[in-house]
């Protein structure tokens, strides 16, 4: 899915319908809820006051200037309706705006975020290939939360691969919200109110499953879902990337093509050799083995080989990789893209073509972003 997008607006562009009044306020000076910004000379969330799902920052302070719209929860609008957001605000085309970022997702059931970290890794070459000047950051593989490993990186923004507990987070959301009505609630009970104004007023926060079913997931206990995230921001957004119009064409993407999943199992190395394995490569295997355990991720324990390795990195772990027993594995790449063109789909092509109308879709060969 396209579950972030960042999209740029010409400095010149009229105000929309929404924002008519607001700019003529500040031309005289910086009126509620605008505040000004880090690079932004104002920004304001649309949400509380507008009901729009949108964040607006105006007149960008460095460079060449513009505006930059932030569309909120992306992941549970089509394109259709992501444009409509825009032309509320401003007087433009959408298709031909350029993009600031995209974070393109897919969503696993079943498999923990830990899994990813003892059985994945981010293929350097393949990674950095994607990106301009791929020389100034070397990929990375951080985990961050619990031992249980909530949230995984894989290199540095603009341009990373995220691995995460997407319960985990929609319960992060839901206690805020819980927090927001308790406060709410509190406040109510220093006023003069009738029972019936009470419970009218009084805000209910929904359950755990009800805040799920809300965003389209049924959530049963148990259940376990991580999402695999590629944000692409700034300069490295790809050519297949480079307008709004380009979002038609979304699933067409491989934006996984670095991920890497490694097909050992550690429970069944040691049993013996593989058949037609020398001893000697099938004991180096066991040392690597060790060497994850180590370092807990199989991505610091490539990259420990590729460093010391002496240029023959990328050799000694295709030879470890052919004494390890070839096994059943409960994900794949190939099932990763699976999810990620089923969730975009329902984004780039809504139902009856409903809408408004960008530039029509041609014939493209799938591209990697």
């Amino acid at each position: 899915m396209i579950d972030k997008l960042d999209v740029r607006i010409p400095a010149n562009a009229a105000p929309g319908p929404v924002l008519v009044e607001p700019f003529e306020e500040l031309k005289k000076g910086l009126p509620p809820p605008f505040r000004a910004s880090k690079y932004y000379q104002c920004v304001c969330d649309l949400r509380a006051y507008f009901d729009i799902d949108a964040v607006v920052h105006l007149r960008l302070r460095f460079g060449q200037p513009n505006h930059k719209v932030e569309i909120i929860d992306a992941g549970e609008k089509t394109v259709e309706e992501m444009a409509e957001i825009i032309m509320k605000l401003f007087e433009v085309d959408p298709s031909s705006l350029g993009l600031m970022r995209v974070d393109l997702a897919a969503d696993l059931g079943g498999v923990p975020v830990r899994w990813f970290q003892d059985h994945a890794y981010v293929n350097r070459k393949q990674f950095s290939s994607r990106i301009e000047k791929s020389f100034e950051q070397e990929v990375q593989f951080v985990g961050m939360g619990t031992a249980q490993a909530q949230t995984i990186y894989a290199g540095k923004r603009p341009h990373l691969i995220r691995i995460y507990d997407k319960l985990a987070e929609w319960r992060m959301q839901l206690q805020k919200q819980e927090i927001k009505s308790m406060r709410h609630n509190a406040l109510m009970e220093g006023m003069e109110l009738t029972a019936e104004q009470r419970y009218y007023g009084a805000l209910v926060p929904p359950t755990f499953k009800e805040y799920c079913r809300s965003r389209g997931y049924d959530y049963q206990p148990g259940n376990v879902l991580t999402r695999v995230e590629r944000q692409i921001g700034g300069n490295r957004l790809p050519p297949a990337l480079a307008t709004f119009n380009d979002l038609r064409y979304a699933h067409e993407l491989t934006p996984f093509d670095g991920l890497r999943i490694v097909a050992a199992d550690k429970g069944q190395i040691i049993d013996s050799p593989p058949e037609k394995v020398p001893v000697r490569d099938w004991l180096a295997a066991l040392g690597f083995e060790a060497l994850k355990e180590q370092f807990g991720s199989v991505q610091f324990a490539r990259s420990f080989v590729l460093k010391h390795a002496n240029g023959n990195g990328k050799r000694i772990l295709k030879s470890l990789a052919e004494c390890c027993p070839m096994t059943r594995q409960p994900l794949t790449i190939e099932k990763i893209q699976e999810s990620f063109e089923r969730s975009t789909l329902l984004q780039t092509s809504p139902p009856g073509g409903q809408g408004v109308h960008l530039t029509p879709t041609y014939e493209r060969t799938r591209q990697t972003a």
